[in-house]
């Protein structure tokens, strides 16, 4: 994915923050999330441990719900809740965290075993490692150890520097190899509190360990992982860039009959298959008005519940597509602001931003047929951003930090703070529009009316390189004072002193005849402020300078002695 968007205190509609809402244009989603704790994480884990039965609380929480908890407090801070989390629990948390893309992070999982040996000891332990993938936990002493077999007469060599460990049942030598000491001491904790907890199951990960290929290991234990992640809605890369796939809006139907019918889990994995976002990714959904205003117009209890685990799901194959790691809750709650984000945009321009319309289009509508109506309209201004990128090097800050937004790998707006934010509606989208337009004229004005080689410009130096509204603030000066629309720059003595409205309509219309001579009409329904906006600059800009002026003071136009 690209940047996160940094969002803290706009999400883009005028409305700071992401508290609940029922007032103007942003209606609370607590409906949506019904189910979802809101206090912070901490308090949260502090419930579950002080519940009635603690164990059954968290054994409660779906493998996503869980390890967001984990991830929000910290392990270090959360060492009770791992040691109450199943071992089914605890392997989908490694799932979700030990991985990038197909490798294996041992950085990632040695914090993990850790904390699991320090809160829940050897047994604990056992039955954690029993419930991983055989693959993986041969993988892990493959890569941290090298064993000798004592059957079959191995032994480590006589002059070796390494920590060995002889194993209790003499099969055995273990010789670490890990560099650092706390990763040796945790190396040797494992493999000794795996003896305690169960002789057999680690001598099986010793000889598994000692005899397989890492390489096929590691794509065994890959593979298996994969599996799972579909479970929680992380489908395979390729699969999961459908939801970024174009669909033009006009093809949707209210009333189409494609809603999400997601399968309800297999037995036994009811309470490890989410139904609902984590809390932290929920939140995220507040950037989507819209969406929220037509989840809350919902009449049926079973399309909401229905609703949210599609909601699941699409955020998970946003996520995927956008290869994020689940592990990064930074980016993962960019991600589903994302999402949600898009799926507002798409759904509001569907509905034709009617809440009741839209309604009933969440009641039959994907949600992935909607995200890509969305984002088929952010690519839109995309493309119109490109043809503009080649001529706006001259162009202001945030001009350009809009068309870098829009050009990012997947389009975004500028949040006016230095970051980025998702497009959320067609107010968005309108405004953005609005502002490339405006662009657009500005540099027809400059290239095709005044004749300026704007491709020419991006490549000389920045520190020497004229602004865009340079030219035309130079050719209105030159008009003021008399003269002909021309943007070479100024001697002095041309240097307009009267603004009086005789003189602004003189320049307003020469620069409109020059338009009209070379045929720019295009965007022209914003010349009039453009022109307005000129003209007061050149105002304050000279208006109030002594005669006759220094040109190392004067800016905002081109001099024959000094270029500003």
């Amino acid at each position: 994915m690209t940047t996160p968007p940094r969002n803290d205190g706009d999400n883009g509609n005028g409305h700071g923050g992401s508290g609940a809402r029922s007032t103007g244009d942003v209606v609370s989603m607590a409906r949506f999330r019904a189910g979802l704790a809101r206090s912070p994480a901490a308090a949260r884990v502090d419930a579950l441990l002080s519940a009635r039965d603690p164990a059954a609380a968290v054994a409660a929480l779906s493998v996503p719900e869980l390890f967001g908890l984990i991830k929000e407090v910290g392990l270090a801070d959360t060492a009770e809740l791992v040691a109450l989390a199943t071992p089914e629990q605890l392997r989908g948390c490694f799932d979700l965290d030990i991985w990038d893309r197909d490798r294996l992070v041992d950085e990632a999982i040695r914090p993990w075993l850790t904390t699991l040996l320090d809160a829940g000891g050897y047994e604990k332990l056992g039955q954690v490692w029993e419930a991983l993938d055989p693959e993986l936990t041969a993988l892990l002493l493959a890569r941290w150890t090298r064993i000798y077999d004592h059957t079959l007469d191995e032994a480590p060599p006589d002059d070796t520097e390494r920590p060995l460990y002889r194993t209790p049942d003499t099969f055995f030598t273990v010789e670490i190899l890990a560099e650092d000491d706390a990763d040796v001491r945790l190396v040797l904790r494992l493999i000794d509190d795996l003896y305690r907890a169960d002789m057999a199951l680690a001598r099986h990960t010793l000889m598994a360990a000692r005899s397989e290929l890492p390489a096929e290991l590691e794509e065994m234990s890959y593979r298996w992982r994969s599996g799972r992640m579909a479970d929680l809605g992380y489908v395979d890369f390729y699969d999961a860039l459908e939801v970024f796939r174009p669909l033009e809006p006009t093809s949707i139907r209210l009333d189409e009959g494609t809603a999400d019918v997601i399968p309800p889990p297999a037995e036994g994995d009811e309470a490890l298959v989410p139904r609902r976002l984590p809390a932290p990714l929920a939140d995220a959904l507040d950037g989507a008005p819209f969406l929220a205003r037509a989840v809350d117009a919902l009449a049926d209890p079973a399309d909401l519940e229905r609703l949210e685990a599609a909601m699941v799901v699409l955020v998970n194959k946003v996520l995927s597509a956008s290869r994020v790691s689940p592990g990064d809750l930074d980016a993962a709650i960019a991600g589903a602001r994302c999402a949600a984000a898009t799926v507002s945009l798409g759904l509001e321009t569907v509905a034709g931003g009617d809440v009741d319309r839209a309604a009933r289009a969440l009641a039959q509508v994907s949600l992935t047929r909607l995200h890509r109506a969305g984002f088929t309209v952010t690519l839109r201004l995309a493309r119109l951003a490109r043809a503009l990128a080649p001529r706006a090097a001259a162009a202001d800050d945030d001009d350009r930090a809009l068309l870098g937004a829009l050009l990012a790998a997947r389009p975004w707006l500028p949040d006016g703070d230095g970051g980025l934010r998702p497009i959320a509606s067609v107010a968005d989208v309108r405004a953005a529009a609005g502002a490339l337009a405006r662009l657009a004229l500005r540099i027809a004005i400059a290239e095709q009316a005044l004749g300026v080689d704007l491709v020419a410009l991006a490549e000389a130096p920045a520190d020497r390189r004229p602004a865009l509204d340079d030219f035309v603030r130079t050719a209105l000066a030159r008009a003021l004072a008399g003269g002909e629309i021309d943007p070479t720059p100024l001697d002095v003595a041309e240097i307009p002193r009267d603004f009086d409205p005789d003189a602004r309509a003189r320049a307003r219309a020469a620069l409109v005849r020059r338009l009209d001579e070379t045929g720019v009409t295009a965007g022209r329904e914003y010349l009039d402020a453009l022109v307005d906006s000129w003209l007061g600059q050149l105002h304050d800009l000279l208006g109030g300078v002594e005669w006759p002026p220094d040109p190392r003071f004067v800016t905002g136009i081109l001099l024959r002695t000094a270029q500003s």
